[in-house]
C-alpha cells in the first residue's frame, strides 16, 4: 500500500503549526485536524456499513428481544458515531477528540456489558454494533492514537467471537463476519495511523520551514535595509558632506538645500522605507523613477512574491539600468513586470548601441554577479541577457512567486511498514479462516475455496512484489484478471450467501490495494464489476434482497470509502499546500519588516549622532572653515569607509587613515574581496597597507581585490603602485633568500603610473 498524505479539510484562516502528539489545550496543525476530521467521517461511513447489516436482519429475521437499556446504548453508540462524522468538519480539535472519545467508550461499554444483556433462551447472533470494530477503532485514533485503535480491534473481535461460541450464532455467518471486520479494522489502524502520522510531518515540516523562512527573510530583509540606507549615504550624504568639504565656488544656498534634504531623506528613512519592498511592483517602479525611465505592470503584478525573491529582481533590475545609463546614455529604457500563474518576469530594455554578448568578461561583475549570478542564487531564477552591436539590449529577468521548499509527505515509514506487515498476516489468517469455515459449512466446496484463497493470495503476493508504488499496467491487468476470475467461479459454483461470498471481500481488498497504488479508476470499476456479479447472482437465484444487501453493502461501502479517502487526501494536500504557502509568506512579510525596521532604526540612529547634526549645520551656515572642511571630508571619508572597506576598516589600518586624513591625504579603502579571504590572511595586509599609506601625502587606494584575480590586495600612494603577493599562507624567501612572514606574498613595486 502506498504512503497516503494528511487529509481532512482545515477550516477558514486557520494556521500550520508544529506537529506531534497534543494533550489537553494545545495548539495542532491543520495537517493533523484534518487527519483527525477524516478519521472521524470515516467511522461515520463504516457504521453505515454494520446499520445496513443489521437493519436488513431485522428485516428477514425480526429484532432479538434485548433489554430497553442495551438496545438503547447500541442505538446510541451508532447514531452518536453518525452525528460526529456528519459535523466533524465543523467540530473544533478539542470537541472532536472528546466526541470520538465518548464513541470510543460507548462502544467499550456495549461489548463489557453485553453478558447481562443476553437473553435466557440464548442468541441466534451476537448484536450489529459488537461488529463494528473498524467504525470504533476509526474514532479511537482520533482520541488515543494506534495503541488504542489496535486495543479496540482486537478486543471486538475476541468479544465478538467469545460471545458467539457462548452465546450462539457461531456459524459461517458469523465467523466470516467476524474476519470481515477484524481485517477492515486492521487496515483502518493502520491506514489511519499513517494518515494521522503524515499530518503531524506536515505540520512539523511546515513549522521548521516557516521558521527558516522567517530566518532566511530577516536576513534579506536587513541587508536590504542596509543596502537603503547605504544607497541613500552614497547618493546624498556623501555628496553632500564632498561638495561642503571642497574649495569649490558652490552657491551657499544651493549646497544648504541639498544638505536640508539630504538630512530630511535620513530622517524618513525608517518610515519611508522599511515596508516598501514588500510590494514588487511599487519596489520596481521606485527604481525605474529614481533611474529616470518608464514601468509598466500587467497581469497579477500586485501579488506578492517572496521577499527573497524579490529582493533579487530588485537588485539585479538596478544593475540593469545601472549598466544602460552608462553604457547607452540617451537611449529609450523601460522595466515591464508580469506576474502570470506563479511566474514573475521582469523585462529591462533599451534600445541603445547594444554589445556582444559572447565577448563580456569574467570579472564585468556587474553582468556576471549582480545580475546573472543574482538570480541564479532564487531557486528557479533565470536571468537573460540579449544583446547585438546595433540591436540594443534586453534583460529578462525569471523566477517563481512560490516557496521552494517542499514539505516531507512520507509520515513515520517504520509504523507503516510494521502496520503493512501486521496488515498481511491477518489478511492470511482471517481468509484462510473464512475458507476453512465455507468448506467445513457446505461440504464439497473445499477444493473452489482453496483455489479462490490462493487466487486471492497470489493476486496480493503479486501487487506486494510490485517494484514500483504504481503497477505498470501488464501487472494491474494480471491482477485484474486474477480477482475478476476468481469472482466469476465463486459467484458461479458456490450457494450464494453471506458466509460462502467471504471471497468477494477478498477480492475487494486486492482493488482497495491497488487503488491505494494509483490506480483508483481501476479499483473502482472492479468494485462495481464486483458488486454488479453479485447482485446479478443474487437476482437469479432468487435470493432475497435482505440476503443481497448484507452481502453486497460491506463492498459498496470499502470501495466508496477508499475512494473517498484517497480523493479526499489528495484535495486536502493541495489546501494544506496553499495554506503553508500563505503561512510562509505571511511569516516572511512580518520577519522582513520587522528585521528591515529594526536594521533602518539602528542606521538611523548611528547617523543621528554623525551625520545629522553635520548635515543640519551646513544647512543653516554660512561658507565653511578650514576646520569645518577638514571635519567633513574626515566624516566623509568614514562614511566612504563604512560602504566600501569591509574587511579593511579594522586595526592597524583604521587608526593609519585617520592620521592620514587630518594630513589632507584623500584616502580610499575598497574591498572587492566578496568576502573570499579569511580574516587570518587578511591582518598581515593591513599591516602592509597601513605601512605604505603612512607615507602618502596626497592621495591613497587600498583594495582587497576580487577572487577572480591573482593576487590578494594592492595599495596606490600617490603615484606608486604595490600588490601583494597571492601566496598568502606559505612562508617564502624574498630574491635575497630572506623569510618572508606568513601571510606575506613577494610584493612587486610599480613606480610611475
Amino acid at each position: 500500500m502506498p504512503e497516503i498524505g494528511a487529509a481532512g479539510r482545515p477550516g477558514a484562516g486557520e494556521q500550520i503549526g508544529a506537529a506531534g502528539r497534543t494533550g489537553a489545550g494545545e495548539q495542532i496543525g491543520a495537517g493533523e485536524r484534518s487527519a483527525r476530521r477524516l478519521l472521524v467521517i470515516d467511522s461515520a461511513l463504516l457504521m453505515v456499513i454494520v446499520l445496513a447489516v443489521h437493519l436488513a436482519l431485522v428485516f428477514q429475521d425480526g429484532s432479538p428481544a434485548y433489554p430497553l437499556w442495551a438496545v438503547a446504548l447500541s442505538w446510541f453508540a451508532a447514531v452518536f458515531t453518525l452525528v460526529a462524522g456528519a459535523s466533524a468538519r465543523w467540530l473544533p480539535d478539542a470537541t472532536l477528540r472528546v466526541v470520538a472519545l465518548v464513541a470510543v467508550i460507548a462502544y467499550g461499554v456495549t461489548l463489557v456489558t453485553f453478558p447481562a444483556a443476553v437473553p435466557a433462551e440464548g442468541i441466534d447472533r451476537i448484536p450489529w454494533t459488537l461488529s463494528a470494530s473498524g467504525a470504533a477503532a476509526a474514532t479511537a485514533l482520533v482520541a488515543g492514537g494506534r495503541s488504542l485503535a489496535w486495543i479496540t480491534v482486537l478486543a471486538g473481535t475476541t468479544a465478538g467471537i467469545a460471545y458467539r461460541t457462548l452465546y450462539g450464532g457461531l456459524d459461517v455467518a458469523g465467523i466470516v463476519n467476524d474476519m470481515q471486520a477484524l481485517l477492515t479494522g486492521a487496515v483502518i489502524c493502520v491506514i489511519g495511523g499513517h494518515i494521522l502520522s503524515v499530518g503531524r510531518g506536515l505540520d512539523a515540516a511546515a513549522a521548521t520551514s516557516t521558521a527558516a523562512v522567517a530566518r532566511e527573510s530577516a536576513e534579506h530583509g536587513r541587508l536590504a535595509a542596509r543596502t537603503r540606507a547605504s544607497t541613500l549615504v552614497h547618493d546624498e550624504v556623501l555628496a553632500t558632506l564632498n561638495l561642503a568639504a571642497s574649495d569649490l565656488p558652490i552657491p551657499p544656498a544651493l549646497l544648504a538645500a541639498q544638505a536640508a534634504q539630504a538630512a530630511s531623506m535620513v530622517s524618513r528613512l525608517v518610515d519611508e522605507q522599511a515596508e516598501e519592498p514588500l510590494v514588487l511592483r511599487m519596489a520596481l517602479a521606485d527604481e525605474a523613477r529614481r533611474h529616470r525611465v518608464g514601468f509598466s505592470a500587467r497581469g497579477e503584478s500586485t501579488a506578492t512574491v517572496p521577499a527573497a525573491t524579490q529582493e533579487a529582481l530588485v537588485g539585479a533590475t538596478r544593475q540593469a539600468l545601472r549598466n544602460s545609463l552608462e553604457h547607452a546614455p540617451g537611449s529609450s529604457c523601460r522595466v515591464e513586470l508580469s506576474i502570470d500563474g506563479g511566474t514573475v518576469t521582469v523585462t529591462i530594455t533599451d534600445d541603445g548601441p547594444g554589445f556582444a554578448t559572447s565577448e563580456v568578461a569574467d570579472d564585468r561583475l556587474g553582468i556576471r554577479q549582480s545580475i546573472i549570478g543574482r538570480m541564479d542564487r532564487v531557486a528557479g531564477g533565470t536571468a537573460h541577457v540579449i544583446s547585438l552591436p546595433g540591436t540594443g539590449t534586453v534583460v529578462r529577468l525569471t523566477c517563481s512567486t512560490t516557496p521552494s521548499r517542499r514539505l516531507d509527505a512520507s509520515g513515520d515509514r517504520g509504523a507503516l511498514r510494521a502496520g503493512l506487515a501486521a496488515v498481511a498476516v491477518i489478511y492470511l489468517l482471517t481468509q484462510t479462516v473464512c475458507a476453512i469455515v465455507a468448506s467445513a459449512a457446505f461440504p464439497g466446496t473445499w477444493p473452489i475455496n482453496l483455489g479462490l484463497l490462493l487466487a486471492a493470495l497470489l493476486a496480493s503476493e503479486i501487487l506486494r512484489r510490485t517494484p514500483t508504488l504504481v503497477p505498470s499496467r501488464r501487472r494491474m491487468a494480471l491482477v485484474v484478471a486474477i480477482a475478476c476470475g476468481g469472482l466469476v467461479a465463486g459467484t458461479t459454483t458456490l450457494p450464494f450467501s453471506y458466509g460462502t461470498s467471504w471471497f468477494a471481500v477478498a477480492y475487494v481488498f486486492v482493488f482497495v490495494a491497488l487503488a491505494l497504488r494509483g490506480r483508483l479508476r481501476v479499483a473502482l470499476y472492479g468494485g462495481v464489476f464486483t458488486v454488479a456479479l453479485l447482485v446479478a447472482t443474487g437476482v437469479v437465484t432468487h435470493s432475497p434482497a435482505s440476503q443481497i444487501v448484507p452481502v453486497t453493502v460491506r463492498l459498496v461501502v470499502l470501495i466508496i470509502l477508499t475512494a473517498a479517502i484517497l480523493l479526499v487526501v489528495a484535495r486536502m494536500q493541495r489546501r494544506i499546500a496553499a495554506l503553508h504557502h500563505d503561512t510562509v509568506a505571511s511569516a516572511e512579510r512580518e520577519s522582513w519588516t520587522v528585521a528591515a525596521r529594526s536594521e533602518l532604526t539602528t542606521r538611523v540612529a548611528e547617523l543621528g549622532r554623525t551625520v545629522i547634526p553635520l548635515l543640519e549645520r551646513i544647512a543653516r551656515s554660512g561658507t565653511a572653515t578650514a576646520a569645518e572642511r577638514r571635519e567633513y571630508a574626515t566624516l566623509e571619508g568614514e562614511l566612504r569607509d563604512s560602504l566600501r572597506a569591509g574587511s579593511l576598516a579594522r586595526e592597524p589600518l583604521v587608526s593609519v587613515v585617520a592620521a592620514a586624513r587630518d594630513r589632507g591625504v584623500d584616502v580610499v579603502l575598497l574591498d572587492d574581496s566578496g568576502g573570499s579571504i579569511p580574516d587570518e590572511l587578511v591582518d598581515p595586509v593591513l599591516v602592509w597597507m597601513a605601512s605604505a599609506i603612512s607615507a602618502a601625502r596626497t592621495r591613497a587606494v587600498g583594495r582587497l581585490l576580487p577572487p577572480q584575480r591573482g593576487g590578494s590586495a594592492t595599495v596606490t600612494v600617490d603615484s606608486n603602485h604595490s600588490e601583494y603577493g597571492a601566496a598568502a599562507a606559505a612562508v617564502q624567501s624574498d630574491n635575497r633568500g630572506e623569510q618572508v612572514a606568513p601571510g606575506q606574498g613577494p610584493v612587486i613595486n610599480f613606480h610611475g603610473e
